[in-house]
C-alpha cells in the first residue's frame, strides 16, 4: 500500500469502513470444519481468553491438572494455562514443526490431562504425529488444537481432529479483536463480559487512524503509534475473559474468505518463485495442497540484522517468537533466534510482492 510516495507493508490491519455497511449472513465455518460436526461455537476476544474459558469452565480439572505444550509456543498460552489452574509441561518439536514424539512418549503420565498442539504456519501435522495423538486421545487424553497460525488451512484428517480447535482470527482479518472455540462436544453456556474495553476501543481507533494516514500523507503517522501502543498496552493489562465486539462478528458475517485465502497463496507462491537465489533466507513452509500461509515465515541467521533493515524500508515484520531461554529446547532456541513473519497477506498483491523482494536482493 503506497503511503506519501513510499511503500509501507505489514503492522495492523487497518479497518475497511465499507465493510461495516455490509451485513451479512455468513455461518462461521473454516475450512477446517467442512465434514466434520464441530456442532458447537463460541467467541470471545482474544486467543488467550478462549484457552482460559475451555481450561477453566469446561475441561474438568479433577482427572489431573497437567498439560503437554510445546516449548515452541507464544507465552500467551502458557501464562493462559497458568491462570486457569494448570500446570504446563512442555515437549519438543522437530525442524520441520511435527512434534517430537519420543520426547512428548517419555513425559506421559497418567495425571496428563491434556496435549495442547500447534499447527504452525499454516501447515498442519503429518501421518505419524496424528496417529500418535490418536493414540493419547484413546487413553482418555484431551487434544486441545491451536491452529491461530494455520486457520484457513484444510485437510481430510491431518487438521481439526481435536476434542477442541481454537485460535485467534484478529492476526488473519481487520477486525479489532476476535477469537474462536469450537468442539463436537457441548461448550457450556457460561454469561462473560461484553468485548469492549480500553484495548478493543483504542485498537480499533488505531485501525482506523492508520487507514487515515496511509490515504492523507499530511497526517503524522506517530499519533496513530501511540494510540496503537496504547491499545497494546491495555491488552496486557487486562485479562478478563470477554466476548467478541459487535464490530467483529459484523465483518465475520459478510466478508468473502475465499479472497483472503486466494490472495495469501498467490502472494505466498510469488515470493517462494522469485527469492529462489537468495540464500540468506529459508522459508519453512513448502505449502502442500490445503495449506494457507500465516506469512512468508523464513529463517536467518541474521535475523535481527534482516528485521531491522527491513524496518528501515517500510516492512514491519513479526517475531514468532522470542522465547526466554530458560523454556527453551535446543530446537525452539534456534528457531527463536532465527523466524521471521515477513506480511504477504490479503492487503497487498504483486506490486508489493516485487518491492519486498527488490529489498531483500538489496541486503547485506
Amino acid at each position: 500500500m503506497e503511503a506519501g510516495g513510499y511503500m509501507e507493508i505489514g503492522s495492523i490491519f487497518d479497518i475497511e469502513v465499507d465493510a461495516l455497511f455490509k451485513v451479512g449472513e455468513n455461518k462461521f465455518n473454516l475450512p477446517f470444519m467442512e465434514g466434520k460436526h464441530y456442532n458447537y461455537t463460541s467467541f470471545f476476544n482474544t486467543g488467550r481468553s478462549a484457552i482460559e474459558y475451555l481450561l477453566g469452565k469446561v475441561i474438568a480439572s479433577r482427572y489431573g491438572n497437567k498439560i503437554f505444550v510445546p516449548y515452541f509456543i507464544c507465552s500467551s498460552v502458557t501464562d493462559a494455562i497458568m491462570r486457569a489452574g494448570y500446570r504446563a509441561e512442555f515437549y519438543s518439536i522437530t525442524d520441520n514443526f511435527q512434534i517430537d514424539i519420543e520426547s512428548l512418549e517419555k513425559k506421559y503420565s497418567r495425571d496428563v490431562r491434556a496435549v495442547y498442539v500447534v499447527h504452525y504456519f499454516g501447515g498442519y501435522l503429518d501421518q505419524k504425529s496424528y496417529e500418535y495423538l490418536m493414540q493419547l486421545q484413546s487413553r482418555g487424553v484431551v487434544i486441545i488444537e491451536d491452529i491461530t497460525l494455520s486457520i484457513y488451512t484444510k485437510h481430510s484428517h491431518l487438521i481439526g481432529f481435536g476434542n477442541y480447535v481454537l485460535g485467534s482470527l484478529r492476526k488473519w482479518l481487520p477486525i479489532p479483536d476476535g477469537a474462536f472455540l469450537t468442539s463436537v462436544n457441548r461448550i457450556p453456556e457460561i454469561d462473560i463480559l461484553e468485548g469492549y474495553n480500553e484495548y478493543s476501543f483504542c485498537y480499533f481507533v488505531a485501525q482506523i487512524m492508520k487507514g487515515a494516514y496511509l490515504n492523507n500523507s499530511s497526517l503524522d503517522k506517530n499519533e496513530y503509534l501511540e494510540i496503537s501502543k496504547k491499545a497494546m498496552k491495555a491488552l496486557f493489562s487486562d485479562y478478563t475473559i470477554r466476548k467478541m465486539t459487535v464490530i467483529s462478528e459484523r465483518y465475520l458475517s459478510a466478508y468473502d474468505p475465499e479472497k483472503v485465502i486466494k490472495a495469501r497463496i498467490d502472494n505466498y507462491d510469488y515470493l517462494i518463485k522469485n527469492t529462489e537465489e537468495i540464500s540468506f533466507i529459508r522459508p519453512v513452509l513448502s505449502r502442500l495442497d490445503g495449506q494457507v500461509p500465516f506469512g512468508f515465515v523464513v529463517l536467518c541467521d541474521q535475523r535481527d540484522k534482516l528485521f531491522q533493515y527491513l524496518i528501515a524500508n517500510d516492512i514491519y515484520c513479526n517475531i514468532h517468537w522470542r522465547i526466554p531461554g530458560t523454556f527453551c529446547d535446543k530446537i525452539s532456541r534456534k528457531l527463536s533466534e532465527s523466524i521471521l513473519t515477513i506480511p504477504c497477506d490479503q492487503r497487498y498483491g504483486k506490486k508489493e510482492m516485487d518491492y519486498i523482494i527488490g529489498v531483500l536482493n538489496a541486503f547485506n
